[in-house]
């Protein structure tokens, strides 16, 4: 993505953004890496129904690998489809009404037009806005890459493999520092402290021209990769590129990145000039599928423009949860639905030579986010929560009003309390502050018609709020309430939220 300018600043957590915030690079220093904590033993969730989908073309050539995953889910439903064609696949998952789904296609056959016609067929099984169906996909330049792929979390989720209790927080480039800079540092300043604690924690920044071939080997020992910056299909810019990745010697892993279009198998689409050109990567030039080729286990990207926060949002949910990487990026994928005023957005279908698609800011954010995909297993579950709640939530019946009080209990999360879609109650914040809440609702509910009566105070203050949305989910037997509500913000994840005992109060109607 071009740098500069409001969309410049707004995508990707390295780059301008990681320039406002870590200015003084030049203090940083090497550090010998510390001993990784308690390895993770990863495991499947047994909740189901599960199901395994191919397309014709990859019934064949992934056979191996996909009699691999039916080995790992005895129990899976088979469906086999064509990629232009989802409304069989929706028949069918409205019959069996799956918990998780494990998608096999061609790299060619995954673009961002797919991803988010999936994303929107699999909010359609009932009737809320939300994702119905957690989704994971494979892919792999070869079948060989894909058969290994399924190997590496099959060996993973039986325990025969353990991730290294150990995280990377690669920042990606910074502005202000030198080209051949290079340097690592104890700790993930981007993440909560606790997490820190549960993993040996390390950061990485450089220049423009530091990620040399020789300072591969300070991604290793990491059972936690993440990669910030801008992005392209085949690079982080000015930083690690696809070419690189055969010399990685990654441990067992998982990925999150959240540099632009690192998700990206075959073709993708700029923007950046106002009209939109279709183009395509290579399989060598790939980043992602290359990356799928080293020792990792799931992998979280975007196939589109994305931005550096809710990958961290990821990582705090499951640390906050025992989540499994399906809810982990369904979380992300509510997320969208809450902050576009509780709906799914409307996704135009990408072709060359049409207008740029994003209308607002607002709607760069909101899109790109819903660009985000898991590849993997998305049964997988990676670790018990370990952190605090952002919030706790009590709720009161009083006729057909619920009264809902939600206290913060947890202000060492960060990237939680941020909303990436929004800077509009402070124009000099990156955005706004949000509480992102999830309120179980009474035996007896089966909708809300309004949110309203909404007091946020801290240390006894009012704050100044509005509210972004809301929307009910029927999850199983559950029926949650989704609401967001955003505060004033003073600075980049700074706002009088983030206080211990902050609370929100509302009252829903049904």
């Amino acid at each position: 993505m071009k740098r500069g300018g409001k969309v410049g600043l707004l995508f990707g957590i390295g780059g301008t953004v990681l320039g406002l915030i870590l200015p003084a690079v030049s203090v940083l220093w090497f550090l010998r890496p510390a001993a990784p904590k308690e390895p993770l033993a990863l495991q499947l969730d047994a909740a189901g129904p599960y199901v395994i989908l191919a397309t014709k073309r990859s019934e064949t050539s992934y056979a191996s690998a996909i009699e691999k995953a039916v080995v790992l889910h005895p129990g899976a439903k088979r469906i086999p489809f064509e990629p232009d064609d989802l409304d069989d696949v929706l028949d069918a998952l409205k019959r069996i009404q799956p918990r998780y789904a494990l998608v096999f296609l061609q790299p060619n056959e995954l673009d961002v037009n797919f991803g988010w016609r999936w994303l929107t067929m699999t909010s359609q099984v009932d009737d809320d806005p939300f994702v119905d169906v957690r989704t994971g996909f494979i892919t792999g330049a070869k079948p060989e890459a894909v058969e290994a792929f399924v190997e590496r979390i099959a060996s993973a989720a039986s325990g025969r493999v353990r991730i290294p209790g150990a995280c990377v927080d690669n920042l990606g480039p910074a502005e202000m520092a030198a080209s051949a800079s290079f340097n690592t540092f104890s700790g993930a300043t981007m993440l909560p402290a606790e997490l820190n604690e549960r993993f040996t924690a390390r950061s990485i920044t450089h220049g423009k021209g530091g990620f040399t071939e020789d300072r591969l080997t300070t991604l290793d020992g990491a059972g936690l990769v993440h990669f910030g910056g801008h992005g392209h299909p085949d690079r982080i810019d000015d930083g690690l590129r696809a070419a690189q990745l055969s010399g990685l010697k990654l441990s067992p892993c998982i990925v999150f990145n959240g540099a632009c279009y690192t998700g990206v198998t075959h073709r993708w689409y700029d923007q950046t000039t106002g009209v939109t050109a279709e183009k395509s990567v290579d399989p060598d030039d790939s980043f992602c599928l290359r990356l799928l080729e080293k020792d990792v286990a799931a992998y979280l990207a975007a196939l589109h423009p994305d931005h550096g926060i809710p990958v961290y949002q990821e990582m705090e949910f499951l640390a906050c949860e025992r989540a499994s990487l399906g809810d982990v990026i369904k979380h992300t994928y509510d997320g969208v639905v809450v902050g576009a005023g509780g709906k799914l957005p409307t996704f135009e279908t990408l072709a060359a030579g049409t207008p740029a698609s994003f209308k607002s800011p607002a709607d760069v954010m909101l899109k790109g986010t819903a660009a985000r995909i898991l590849l993997g297993d998305p049964a997988l579950i990676i670790c018990d929560g370990f952190l605090p709640a952002p919030f706790s939530v009590k709720t009161a019946e009083e006729g057909r009003t619920l009264r809902v009080t939600a206290t913060l209990t947890n202000p060492n999360l960060k990237s939680t309390f941020t909303d990436t879609f929004y800077n509009d109650l402070n124009p000099q914040a990156p955005f706004n502050d949000r509480a992102l809440l999830i309120v179980d609702l009474p035996g007896g509910w089966n909708s809300v018609t309004g949110v309203d009566s909404i007091g946020v105070r801290a240390a006894g203050k009012a704050i100044a709020h509005r509210l972004v949305g809301f929307a009910v989910e029927r999850d199983g037997n559950r029926l949650r309430l989704h609401v967001q509500v955003d505060v004033v913000a003073q600075g980049f994840q700074q706002s009088s939220l983030r206080i211990h005992g902050t609370t929100v109060e509302l009252t829903a109607k049904h």
